[in-house]
């Protein structure tokens, strides 16, 4: 009997025109403890890797100084993780335990997120912001505030060049967007792509009013312990109303009769499948944070709890 092979951790790599994903992503490669990562890097519109990484090709993908493979995609990313994860069944590619993908600058990381398929889990959405036109940029576009506002993680580039009022000025939107994501300053290793590395610097429990930055806005539910046949419920009901507005759904639920805290993701209408969480939080309670347009806190939380009396 063939033993299951389990689902690849991915995280999602994203952030604006000129943020710097591609210089921090450099940086992480050359770390020993990334030698097993696969990368997939959309070069739409841009420079891809650093060609002085690359040591030879592997018919569409290339095997990196450090041992991590690469690839670039133009088309379809579905496509290309099953042709990975296939090349890597057969040994035609070596084995890797983590995908990176890193999108254009002006991607919305929800269809990346939604392409993963069964043989892939969502580890992280990484966001790199730029200290220098972060203000600008999320002023302006769209794109840069979609981006932030998935984020898990958000690393601020640049700090090196930015004087301490852009710096403060930067993080200070950055926040106000997405509080409950973690925010870093430069390359810390492999924290930097994992959800599950670290505390956040913020406690998810002092944000339980909704922060609200244009049209996008985040809600914070608490509970104890769930059923998840009622949590499940709630989330039907609420996508199938609000699927289009909600951008995302994350948390940490503690669910009667599993001995281990589970990780909920949620892109748009797609629910992920719930993956136990190796290390507990100081906070023994459950949480969601619900991302998205026009949100309603009181129709959200009465909903909510009404779901889970």
């Amino acid at each position: 009997m063939s033993q299951e092979v389990p689902a690849v951790p991915v995280t999602i790599l994203t952030g604006f025109l000129g943020s710097g994903k591609t210089t921090l992503l450099n940086a992480l490669l050359r770390l020993p403890e990334l030698r097993d990562t696969a990368v997939i890097v959309n070069e739409f519109g841009e420079i891809g890797l650093d060609h002085l990484l690359i040591e030879q090709a592997i018919e569409d993908a290339v095997l990196l100084k450090n041992g991590c493979i690469c690839c670039t995609v133009r088309g379809d990313i579905a496509d290309t993780l099953a042709e990975l994860l296939r090349k890597r069944a057969s040994a035609e590619l070596p084995w890797f335990s983590r995908i990176v993908i890193e999108t254009t600058g002006l991607a919305d990381p929800a269809p990346v997120a939604q392409s993963l398929g069964d043989a892939c889990r969502l580890e992280a959405i990484v966001t790199t912001a730029d200290a220098l036109n972060a203000v600008a940029q999320l002023d302006a576009h769209d794109t840069a505030r979609m981006q932030v506002a998935f984020a898990d993680r958000i690393v601020l580039t640049k700090t090196d060049l930015a004087s301490l009022a852009q710096i403060n000025a930067a993080e200070g939107m950055l926040w106000r967007l997405n509080p409950q994501a973690e925010m870093l300053r430069g390359v810390s290793g492999e924290n930097v792509l994992s959800c599950r590395a670290g505390a956040s610097r913020r406690p998810v429990a002092g944000y339980a009013r909704p922060t609200v930055h244009g049209d996008i806005s985040s809600v914070l539910l608490r509970a104890d312990q769930l059923d998840w046949s009622h949590v499940k419920n709630w989330l039907d009901s609420v996508l199938s109303v609000r699927g289009a507005d909600i951008m995302r759904i994350k948390g940490v639920l503690r669910l009667r009769g599993q001995p281990q805290a589970m990780v909920l993701q949620a892109i748009h209408h797609d629910v992920h499948p719930l993956q136990p969480i190796a290390e507990d939080r100081l906070d023994a309670g459950s949480f969601l944070v619900v991302i998205g347009k026009g949100l309603s806190e009181r129709g959200l939380r009465e909903s909510f709890i009404a779901a889970n009396p």
